[in-house]
């Protein structure tokens, strides 16, 4: 059985059993007051690392959402710190975590309902999913798991999953101080710097598939594509699936 996380004083942990879902749980707690900033739910499952995060901005919508690149940023630090030398974690916009070309994990965010972009949410709800180790099925039959991989298939059996979220929370909370400081300027050369590079990418928005050759992360974490002769800017709301 592994340890239990321990966090830095800004952080509150709450253990949810493996079979439970850590987003769920924040977002019911968060809803019904019951939690706030700062409480932060762990899976106890060990296949992944997995965390949810209540936030309570002080600035628009569109500002917090900056949380979700900031995050990323932060795994990738931690990893960094913590992982073997040649582990290469790369991202996809707006929110995939990528290591060797295989999907390792995720960042999501959850937003109250009928929060505009430019209203001060009561919360939100940021976190993460990173596998520690692929399903039997999966290990079983390669052909189904050339897109995804895990932590210990690419040189990290050394770790766990109580060392990942350590790392990742305390990196978290210190690029979140960089982030009050100067905004994601902070974080803006990291998160493009990672960027998994490719000729073509096409990113799926609600029906509407956005094609083109990236050309770079604009000041707020989002997109801009050169598709069809023309350069167009995808904004993180419209990744991330938030409606304005």
């Amino acid at each position: 059985m592994l340890p239990i996380p321990e966090f830095p004083p800004l952080l509150k942990g709450h253990a949810v059993p493996a079979g439970g879902d850590p987003l769920r749980v924040a977002m019911e707690g968060a809803r019904q007051g019951s939690f706030g900033a700062g409480d932060l739910f762990w899976s106890e499952a060990e296949t992944h690392a997995r965390v949810a995060i209540v936030l309570e901005p002080e600035c628009s919508l569109a500002k917090a959402l900056q949380m979700a690149p900031v995050l990323m940023v932060a795994i990738g630090d931690a990893l960094g710190a913590i992982g073997p030398p040649n582990l290469a974690l790369m991202y996809r916009w707006p929110s995939t975590l990528l290591v060797n070309d295989g999907e390792v994990g995720e960042v999501f965010l959850y937003v109250p309902a009928g929060v505009g972009l430019e209203d001060i949410p009561e919360f939100i709800v940021l976190g993460f999913s990173v596998a520690m180790s692929l399903p039997p099925e999966l290990l079983d039959a390669p052909g189904l798991s050339r897109h995804a991989t895990a932590l210990f298939e690419e040189g990290c059996g050394d770790l766990d999953r109580t060392q990942v979220i350590e790392a990742v929370a305390r990196h978290f909370l210190s690029w979140v101080d960089a982030w009050e400081h100067d905004g994601f300027a902070a974080a803006h050369p990291d998160f493009r710097g990672r960027m998994q590079p490719a000729d073509k990418v096409a990113v799926q928005i609600g029906p509407v598939t956005h094609e083109g050759r990236m050309i770079g992360i604009d000041e707020d974490g989002g997109l801009l594509l050169d598709g069809a002769g023309a350069v167009r800017g995808l904004s993180l709301a419209q990744g991330l699936g938030i409606a304005g």
